[in-house]
């Protein structure tokens, strides 16, 4: 009988494909040994390879206790970490970069995805006559399962290359950001319920690198490198919005962020200094550290908002209860503008409360709670 998959079982089927996939690639081809990268790296751990709100939530707390033990962490976002125990090395993540790009991979929700997702989900049909049992699985079109598995082949050779030495064991954090847990956000509920707030504030938002007085933040995301991006923000209403929050408060307006990524207006107060492009990120965390209201773009700035305790309006919440994982472990103060109310009342209504802050939003989960017993 042919039985209808759920996201949960999704995921493991694609794990089974992609693992035939590279059993067969290597008993046609015998791997040829991979040679030690001439500046390999000793007690590192691998980078997740997500997006900054995938590290925020997912990777820097479960890290922490191998730093504290004396190992380092390779990072886009270094500055996340405390002093001497993150490492950000432009020719690894370079090499990286290329093989996520060659096979169509792309970072998101603490893991990757090939996109369009779900776009030809595993088959699954079964035959059971109470002593044995046939399991036949199939897919439409495995050139998105082909090209996971060459990734993952990929990722982990680099991996050997620069990670590897002799007593090095392959442990759970490696194996985790070396993999597709799925193409379907498979396994999405039961990460998503798994974030964890670090024990540390960075250490440059403790010790501000370059003060600033007390002002208003806004970032104003434009990605661009996946369409579509529903997630983009309404420059014109960020700005307009920000401002009015600004002069309720009677303080000064600062746009966050990197024209990579984001929109920087001519003529606003920004931190972005394109004569010193090096230590933005020091730059901006040291400022966030004097930001009494911030309004927020839905992405990974939130998240780093939550972590920082900074006080945020979020512009929307394109997924809903998408950060109510934070409302236990991170403890935000965290609000949704409702654009049929004055801002200057919900800004107001924010400040004034007296502890953690979050949004009310019904979560649409990929797996029902009353199915449970019966997923993987």
């Amino acid at each position: 009988m042919n039985l209808p998959l759920s996201r949960a079982v999704t995921g493991p089927a694609e794990l089974l494909f992609r693992a035939v996939i590279k059993k067969a690639l290597a008993c046609a081809d015998p791997p040829k040994p991979i040679l030690s990268n001439k500046r390999r790296y000793e007690r590192v751990l691998p980078p997740l390879l997500s997006e900054m709100g995938g590290e925020i939530r997912f990777h820097i707390a479960r890290v922490e206790p191998w730093l504290r033990a004396g190992w380092k962490v390779m990072s886009r976002h270094a500055a996340f970490y405390p002093e001497g125990t993150a490492i950000y090395d432009p020719e690894f993540f370079a090499a990286a970069e290329t093989i996520l790009k060659n096979f169509g991979v792309v970072g998101s929700r603490g893991g990757f995805v090939t996109p369009p997702v779900d776009r030809y989900p595993p088959q699954v049909e079964a035959q059971f006559d109470g002593a044995s049992g046939k399991i036949v699985l199939s897919v439409a079109d495995s050139s998105q399962l082909m090209a996971q598995a060459l990734a993952e082949i990929e990722l982990r050779k680099l991996f050997i290359a620069w990670f590897d030495y002799d007593d090095r064991r392959i442990n759970d954090i490696d194996h985790f950001v070396l993999s597709f847990a799925s193409a379907a956000w498979g396994f999405w509920e039961y990460r998503s319920a798994s974030v964890l707030c670090p024990s540390f504030k960075p250490p440059a938002f403790e010790n501000p690198p370059e003060p600033i007085p007390d002002h208003v933040g806004v970032q104003i995301r434009n990605l661009t490198h996946v369409k579509p991006q529903p997630r983009n923000s309404d420059p014109d209403w960020m700005m307009a919005t920000a401002t009015a929050i600004a002069k309720h408060l009677g303080l000064e307006l600062i746009v966050y962020g990197h024209p990579h990524g984001c929109i920087i207006p001519e003529g606003c107060k920004t931190s972005w200094d394109p004569s010193r492009p090096t230590g933005q990120k020091e730059r901006e965390l040291g400022y966030l550290k004097s930001c009494r209201l911030m309004l927020s773009p839905d992405s990974g700035w939130a998240d780093l908002m939550a972590w920082l305790q900074v006080p945020t309006l979020l512009e929307q919440s394109y997924l809903p209860g998408d950060f109510e994982c934070l409302r236990d472990t991170f403890q935000p103060r965290l609000g949704l503008v409702d654009r049929n109310r004055p801002i200057a009342e919900q800004v107001d209504a924010l400040l004034a409360a007296p502890g953690p802050q979050l949004f009310p939003a019904e979560a649409a989960f990929p797996v029902d709670k009353q199915s449970y017993p019966w997923e993987p």
